[in-house]
């Protein structure tokens, strides 16, 4: 069973595998077409991500996170968070995902386990949020709405919507940590109640309280 540590490792290494990808124009438009779809309605995607995804726990989550990093272009890390480019990256299973059933050829390389307390330093939804008012002047109150009711919706709506509110991000040059996004995507279906409290945190922590007239 993978370990917390690796399965963030293997978060990033998905998401330098679609940047990867992305550099070839006619696949990025394949992969944009998943924005807010199920797994079952993307069938243009399945040629890219079925080998690193099937079998997988939250494999909608991986197709959703690489839609989102295809519409925003192959160039769209976030600042500071660049993971090296690795083909064969590694993925590994999820802690609460079952084994493959098919083994690579090759084992592949091992991939660098991020520190823990730099992964949680890295911004999750609700910082991006915050980004947002302090840098792109989105309204805090409106921001905030908007975070509340992404926590509360089901994981098929929250996928649903998502796209929009990223594009909006994407616009104001406030680019998502696309592995952070991709692991609580992932944990959200059996985890959505700590999901949502650590994107609530890390908004309200990194905006003024409001003031009382």
């Amino acid at each position: 069973m993978p370990t917390t540590a690796e399965h963030r490792a293997s978060c990033d290494a998905f998401v330098a595998h679609i940047h990867l990808l992305c550099a070839e124009p006619g696949t990025r438009a394949r992969l944009t077409r998943g924005r807010g779809r199920p797994v079952e309605e993307c069938a243009p995607m399945d040629r890219y991500l079925a080998r690193r995804t099937a079998h997988r726990a939250g494999r909608r989550a991986y197709y959703t996170v690489a839609s989102l990093i295809a519409a925003a272009g192959p160039q769209a890390h976030t600042p500071g968070v660049r993971p090296a480019p690795d083909d064969d990256s590694g993925l590994m299973p999820g802690p609460d995902d079952p084994v493959l059933l098919v083994a690579p050829m090759e084992p592949a390389p091992a991939p660098l386990l991020p520190d823990p307390a730099a992964w949680f330093a890295r911004p999750n939804l609700g910082a991006t949020f915050a980004t947002a008012v302090h840098q792109a002047g989105h309204g805090a109150e409106r921001t905030e709405d908007l975070l509340n009711v992404l926590t509360r919706l089901s994981d098929d709506q929250v996928h649903r919507r998502l796209p929009a509110a990223v594009t909006r991000l994407l616009k104001d040059d406030i680019t998502p940590d696309w592995g952070v996004l991709l692991h609580d995507l992932v944990q959200r279906p059996h985890r959505r109640d700590q999901v949502g409290l650590r994107w609530r945190d890390s908004f309200y922590l990194a905006t003024p309280e409001p003031r009382h007239s």
